[in-house]
């Protein structure tokens, strides 16, 4: 058999001390904060803007029907059947 490592390489071993293992998880905790941060950042600035409703927007300018509207009048429904000719 070969005396190769068996798990994860990058785990930390005899050349790694702990002052190295240490550093890469206060850099990797920082980072994790760092972003955090930004989604904080982007969600404050997500709810500070004005409202505004696009899809009322784009349903005006399409003559799209709201749900809110009032009842319209329809005629009746057409034959179910085409009548034989």
């Amino acid at each position: 058999m070969t005396r190769g490592r068996e798990f994860d390489e990058a785990a930390p071993g005899d050349s790694q001390s702990d002052e190295a293992v240490q550093t890469m998880a206060r850099r990797q905790f920082g980072v994790s904060l760092a972003v955090a941060f930004a989604f904080l950042a982007i969600a404050g600035l997500m709810l500070a803007r004005p409202t505004h409703d696009a899809a009322a927007d784009v349903a005006a300018r399409r003559g799209i029907v709201q749900p809110e509207a009032p009842p319209v009048d329809l005629a009746e429904p057409a034959q179910r059947t085409a009548p034989r000719g």
